[in-house]
């Protein structure tokens, strides 16, 4: 390696080893992205240490393929720590029911008392439609009964909480 031109040796070696080193590195993962990121992450840690390299009297394709290799793990790695923060989504102006926004809201709070009265059934059909906001379909696949079912446990939930209102708020004006 000359003094005026420190990285020459390094520049023909990727050069020579990018074609071979990226087949190895898509073939252990699988995935481009991350073969590509193996291969860059191989050619720096063997940059660094160049000179020590050259200096050895193995074969620097060996050592960079097994580099490349361990760089591939590393980054599984890496991937596997990788914490998955769920985005939360914009509220939409409707619940998964078909119930105004605010109206929703306002159910949520006062309703415990009232979904206690309810015939057990029901109870579990409004607590998962409206306060987990489920939609009908995964309800039933829940209860394992049928969707239409869960849409007429729903409206009778509805039309006895409707009656419990209706006499709380008499109870309330008397």
């Amino acid at each position: 390696m000359s003094e005026a031109a420190p990285g020459a040796d390094f520049e023909s070696f990727v050069l020579e080893t990018i074609e071979a080193f990226s087949r190895l590195a898509r073939a252990q993962a699988g995935d481009l992205h991350s073969a590509e990121d193996a291969v860059q992450d191989a050619y720096l840690k063997m940059y660094r240490r160049w000179d020590q390299l050259i200096a050895g009297h193995g074969s620097l394709t060996a050592y960079g393929r097994t580099v490349v290799k361990r760089a591939v793990i590393d980054q599984f790695r890496r991937n596997e720590r990788m914490v998955l923060v769920p985005v939360r989504e914009l509220p939409e102006t409707e619940s998964g029911i078909g119930i105004p926004e605010a109206a929703y809201e306002m159910i949520k709070e006062g309703i415990d008392e009232l979904v206690a009265s309810l015939p057990e059934r029901q109870r579990e059909v409004i607590t998962l439609c409206v306060l987990q906001d489920l939609s009908p379909a995964v309800v039933a696949q829940r209860l394992q009964i049928k969707e239409e079912s869960v849409k007429r446990y729903i409206k009778a939930a509805a039309n006895n909480l409707k009656k419990s209102i209706n006499e709380h708020s008499e109870e309330a004006t008397a």
